[in-house]
């Protein structure tokens, strides 16, 4: 996913994908910016003008209601990585999402510090946008999130079947 998302460019072979300006990626652990919470929401494209209310309405839209008056406003500067849980940093980079509306997301264990309702909320406004994503979970509760799995075999086999016929294994459940 990181070489599909243009961080990574080692290794041999080739990769085709969209245009890098229509990717976004979500690792486990997201990428938190020191700045504003201005910087944080608009991160990777700063120079774009979003209001005050549509900022405060996507924060409420992934469940961080209350983060703006934590920061003192949107424009206070902070280190991020150390004022908020990897929770509350996986619900922000969602917010980037559903501000930047990308053509494609990869999503990279993006919700592993969630609880279900969280993540299924996440997820079902995700669905509800143009986006298209591609999501690498051990969770059994994302695949009905989603219409195919493609599933990696511990033989370095592959299979793709739709999520409706998708069982998990014993080794990932």
């Amino acid at each position: 996913l990181r070489m599909i998302a243009g961080l990574w460019d080692s290794g041999t072979g080739a990769i085709e994908r969209p245009k890098l300006d229509d990717i976004l990626f979500l690792p486990q652990d997201a990428y938190m910016i020191i700045g504003s919470l201005r910087g944080q929401l608009l991160y990777p494209n700063l120079e774009r003008s979003v209001s005050d209310a549509e900022l405060g309405e996507v924060l409420n839209r992934v469940n961080l209601p209350d983060l703006v008056g934590r920061c003192g406003g949107f424009d206070v500067e902070f280190d991020f990585e150390k004022i908020l849980s990897v929770g509350e940093r996986q619900r922000l980079a969602f917010a980037r999402v559903l501000l930047k509306h990308p053509r494609y997301v990869l999503l990279d264990e993006a919700t592993s510090a969630l609880d279900r309702e969280n993540e299924s909320s996440l997820y079902r406004q995700l669905i509800a946008t143009s986006t298209t994503f591609v999501s690498v979970s051990h969770h059994p509760a994302l695949v009905k999130h989603h219409s195919q799995v493609l599933e990696l075999t511990a033989d370095g086999g592959w299979r793709l079947q739709s999520a409706a016929e998708f069982r998990f294994t014993q080794d990932l459940a």
